[in-house]
């Protein structure tokens, strides 16, 4: 048996595909790694490109005027040292940029805010990316604000700054100058800085206030006390003082007095006594009394201005006293009706006109305190020498030559004075030696007759 030989037909396609799978591999395999960097996102990829250019190529981008390149477009890439090569591309995009106002538009690839400025940075300049200050990568808008100068008098010394800060206390803070509590900075730190300006600064020191029950402590960089007074809130009112005064420098070691002061005017009322007026009734009996009229207290009245410091008076002044009621006089009537009347006695009967009930004693020339030797001594003071019968009284009520009876004793005339003998005492008049010693209460008798009316005292005391 004979066998056909068999023939095997392959396609003409297939090996078409295996020689370009054979090649893509072959290419693949020869092709060397690459970083393609474009707006600062990293891409790898594998290369047979030589040349940046040829990279940018193979990557399918097309390179603008204005994109920025590193390396330059002509530069051999290189691999060495199994380090491979990195292309940086920055595509261009628009900027507007404004200068004192003035804007433009333009197309750059640039990163680095300051070398979109044509002209130099000065201190004090500043540039404002997006609105933010500079420091942040690729703005699309960029603003130059140029530094204004400022004058600054600190601790008296003139400073010069520079600051494109929006406000003064912004430009004090990015110079280093930091403000403290109290400090004064004439302008206000919240001034806009849109012109050259001068300043002046001054720094406050430590000040303490003592009040009545309290102290306050602070700062203050005040002119004056009073200035200080016023950082702290507080202020004199009316008769308010501090110490030291208002208008003097703030003390060396900062301790402020201030005291509180207020007036008041007070009303005060006392009584006003009475007087007391004696009135003669000739229809009452000699020796005995009535109120013709009851006494009435008035009222005195007075303003008084009250000081005070701190709530403690200090001071009491009387600006006026006044009569606000007149009182009303008691008026007490006294008997001028005199009676004789008959006392039976050792001695008789006698007439009276008048009784009085007296303190009596009793002296004799020994013991009326003069010294034998003295011409006077036994001498009673209306001339007379001392012998029983004659009696002390007190002159200014019963005048010498008064008969008096006296029971116990007898008949009694007023012949003499003593320096104790006043008001209603008698003392009893004896010699030496028929001395008896008296002291109690006793009843006195006037006998008649009857003194003239001028003469007798109607109110004994």
């Amino acid at each position: 048996m004979e066998l056909a030989a068999t023939r095997r037909i392959v396609p003409p396609v297939l090996p078409l595909m295996l020689t370009a799978a054979g090649l893509f591999v072959l290419y693949y395999a020869t092709a060397r790694p690459a970083l393609l960097v474009i707006n600062g996102e990293p891409r790898e990829l594998r290369t047979h490109a030589r040349r940046p250019m040829d990279l940018l190529r193979e990557a399918g981008i097309v390179l603008g005027p204005n994109d920025a390149l590193l390396p330059n477009v002509d530069t051999e890439l290189q691999w060495e040292d199994g380090a491979f090569p990195v292309v940086e591309l920055n595509l261009a995009r628009p900027v507007a940029m404004e200068d004192q106002g003035t804007i433009r538009l333009v197309q750059t690839a640039e990163t680095d805010p300051a070398n979109l400025i044509a002209g130099p940075l000065f201190p004090g300049d500043r540039l404002i990316l997006d609105g933010i200050s500079a420091g942040s990568a690729a703005p699309s808008h960029i603003q130059l604000k140029r530094g204004l100068p400022i004058r600054l008098m600190l601790e008296g010394r003139a400073r010069w700054l520079y600051s494109s800060a929006p406000t003064l206390g912004e430009a004090l803070w990015e110079s280093g100058i930091r403000l403290h509590e109290g400090d004064r900075l004439d302008p206000l730190p919240n001034t806009p800085l849109d012109r050259s300006i001068e300043a002046r600064l001054v720094r406050s020191v430590p000040v303490t206030i003592r009040l009545a029950e309290q102290e306050i402590r602070g700062r203050s960089a005040a002119d004056t006390v009073e200035g200080a007074l016023a950082d702290a809130g507080l202020r004199l009112i009316g008769l308010d003082y501090v110490i030291p005064d208002g208008a003097e420098a703030l003390p060396a070691d900062g301790q402020i007095q201030l005291v509180r002061v207020r007036e008041e005017v007070h009303m005060e009322q006392r009584p006003l006594s009475f007087d007391t007026l004696y009135q003669p009734v000739d229809t009452l009996a000699i020796d005995n009394q009535l109120i013709v009229q009851s006494g009435g207290y008035g009222v005195t009245s007075n303003r008084l201005r009250v000081r005070l410091e701190d709530g403690l008076e200090v001071s009491r002044v009387l600006e006026g006293e006044w009569v606000a009621q007149d009182p009303t006089p008691q008026i007490i009537g006294y008997g001028t009706q005199i009676q004789v009347r008959t006392i039976a006695t050792a001695d008789g009967p006698l007439d009276y006109w008048r009784k009085l009930e007296m303190y009596a004693t009793s002296y004799s020339p020994s013991r009326a305190g003069v010294s034998p030797d003295a011409p006077w001594f036994g001498i009673t003071a209306s001339g007379k020498r001392l012998v029983k019968g004659l009696v002390a009284i007190d002159r200014s009520l019963i005048p010498f030559g008064t008969m008096m009876y006296v029971p116990g004793y007898g008949f009694a005339e007023a012949a003499d004075t003593g320096s104790g003998v006043k008001g209603r005492w008698i003392d009893l008049g004896y010699e030496d030696n028929n001395w008896v010693t008296w002291s109690g209460n006793v009843t006195v008798y006037f006998l008649t007759p009857i003194p003239a009316p001028e003469s007798i005292v109607y109110i004994f005391p």
